[in-house]
């Protein structure tokens, strides 16, 4: 008997689980987007939230994700974590279960440094992963962005040419190649006296800004600085004659061909001697007689980022550091980029400080969009770059033919639920009559009109947005009708989401990234929350105005189109 009911139990219980993952698939395939998630849901980890995390970076590191893929992921995501109320709004030392198997943990292997010395102590090393280099970087942005510690970039330096043998150069490295990083608990010791893997040093003059492949022209460089100086209110004057009078002694000529006088509107004047040729005691009599001039001594030999660095340096109210780490601009929608340099001017009467990016271009560097300097420029930040040979460079003003951008009425749910349905182009009609009895057949005849209805090939769905008796809905299902509700006091979020599940059109909301290298352009990202919807364009919903310029970026050259509410 006890050996029946066991068997029975077992039966049961296996009948109830077949029957949970049946349900669970179908519902999954009701709401999921138009392609399968690209990773199981049988392979989970655990991944702990850092610090600086969002979820769009997280979900992009799963392995085999691609760009196609996020939407689903991002969905997958929220199902697998129900006790995270907003995925997109993450904390520190969170728990997040994601799918698929980190790479680091399928990869691990054990890595030295050689070394001919005898008895050389070397402690292994253990965890890696793989990058694919983007348009754009360099090595130590990407020791910035993917290791996330540029501490110690020397030895982070050897650590990767260590791991990467077959690169001759690690300092020469191009879009599309595969490179092995370490994790950032990657630890290694190399011994003393070590003659392998010797470390080149043109990424460090780099961030110091003495960096040998700035080789322009002395009109170039000047073109540059100039530029560079007029951003920052700054004017330059380069012809001419400037006469500086010192008291109880008389004046000093300066031939501002030779010596460029730099005039910031705080009034310091800085006399820049490009030549080196002033005499030495000239700097000491500008300093003793005028506390806001200074004079500045530079060489042929020092590169633009070297002389402008000695110009900030020498007045109170700027400063230009060396950014390492992604610069963001922009709310609600951001916008993320990597900059060489970052000048900025501080100034008690200003709301926020004026600031300038440089960003230096070697070779066919793709150039930032106009658009993006456009909206840098509009949130407080200037975009400059510069090519190495040729100076200043840009891309031209793009001009974006786009129709208006459709905008949702928010104050009533029937109103907002035609705009959603028109813009998707289902042919939705408003205000249509439903007979609910008829002369003919029931001798009386009885009408009740909809708010909005609209047809499929299978089905006809009819919105209210008040409420109807028991007896007229279960009229008008019994006559085929696939009822929708939607409340105007609700938020028009809300009656997005109720319609779009009725109609069963699949839909994600998320944190949404566009990466300007994914694309072949430089490498740059534009990320805003909002909702995909799967039709047959990707038509992304938003609750704020966006950026004319920006919008006609998105559509050009990712294929997003763009509406609100």
């Amino acid at each position: 008997m006890i050996k029946k009911f066991v068997w029975t139990f077992f039966v049961v219980m296996f009948s109830l689980i077949f029957s949970s993952q049946s349900v669970w698939a179908q519902e999954d395939t009701a709401q999921i987007t138009l392609r399968k998630t690209a990773v199981s849901k049988e392979n989970l980890y655990t991944y702990i939230v850092k610090k600086g995390d969002i979820l769009s970076t997280i979900v992009r590191h799963i392995p085999g994700v691609t760009e196609a893929d996020l939407a689903d992921n991002y969905r997958l995501i929220q199902e697998l974590n129900p006790h995270i109320e907003d995925v997109n709004k993450l904390r520190v030392g969170q728990k997040l279960i994601l799918p698929g198997r980190p790479l680091a943990e399928k990869q691990q292997q054990t890595f030295t440094i050689a070394d001919t010395s005898p008895a050389a102590p070397v402690t292994p090393v253990t965890g890696s992963k793989t990058y694919l280099i983007q348009e754009g970087d360099t090595l130590y942005r990407i020791i910035a962005r993917e290791i996330k510690d540029t501490s110690n970039i020397k030895e982070k330096y050897k650590i990767i040419k260590s791991l990467n043998p077959s690169i001759k150069d690690i300092n020469r490295i191009y879009a599309g190649e595969t490179i092995t990083l370490p994790t950032k608990d990657f630890s290694v010791l190399v011994a003393a006296g070590s003659t392998e893997n010797k470390f080149i040093e043109s990424d460090i003059d780099r961030i110091t800004g003495s960096d040998p492949r700035i080789t322009m022209s002395s009109e170039a460089r000047l073109a540059v600085i100039k530029h560079v100086l007029s951003q920052m209110n700054a004017t330059v004057t380069s012809t001419g004659n400037y006469y500086l009078p010192i008291p109880k002694t008389g004046q000093i000529t300066i031939d501002c061909s030779k010596m460029p006088v730099i005039e910031f509107d705080d009034s310091t004047t800085v006399f820049l001697d490009l030549d080196n040729k002033a005499p030495n005691n000239l700097r000491k009599i500008v300093s003793d007689s005028w506390s806001n001039f200074h004079l500045v001594k530079t060489s042929n030999k020092d590169d633009v980022i070297v002389v402008l660095r000695k110009i900030f340096a020498s007045v109170k109210n700027y400063g230009m550091t060396n950014q390492s780490k992604p610069v963001t601009i922009g709310s609600p929608l951001t916008a993320e980029f990597f900059v060489d340099w970052i000048i900025t001017k501080t100034d008690t009467k200003q709301s926020r400080p004026l600031m300038q990016g440089l960003r230096i271009l070697y070779g066919e560097n793709s150039f930032f969009p106009k658009a993006l300097k456009n909206y840098a420029r509009k949130n407080g930040f200037i975009l400059t770059e510069i090519s190495a040979q040729n100076g200043i460079v840009g891309k031209p003003e793009e001009i974006y033919s786009l129709p208006p951008m459709s905008v949702y009425p928010s104050t009533s749910a029937k109103d907002f639920s035609y705009a959603l349905l028109s813009d998707m182009g289902l042919k939705p009609e408003k205000d249509v009559d439903i007979k609910v009895f008829s002369t003919e057949k029931d001798g009386i005849n009885l009408s009740i009109k909809s708010d909005v209805i609209v047809k499929d090939a299978q089905s006809q769905y009819v919105i209210f947005s008040r409420e109807l008796s028991p007896q007229f809905i279960n009229v008008l299902t019994q006559a085929g009708n696939k009822l929708v509700f939607v409340n105007s006091n609700e938020p028009p979020k809300n009656t997005m989401e109720t319609v779009l599940r009725a109609l069963n059109i699949p839909f994600v909301n998320g944190y949404f990234t566009f990466s300007g290298a994914e694309k072949k352009q430089a490498p740059f990202t534009l990320n805003f929350n909002g909702t995909k919807i799967k039709t047959s364009k990707d038509l992304y919903v938003i609750d704020f105005d966006i950026d004319h310029e920006i919008r006609g970026l998105l559509q050009e050259i990712w294929a997003a189109n763009i509406a609100r509410y």
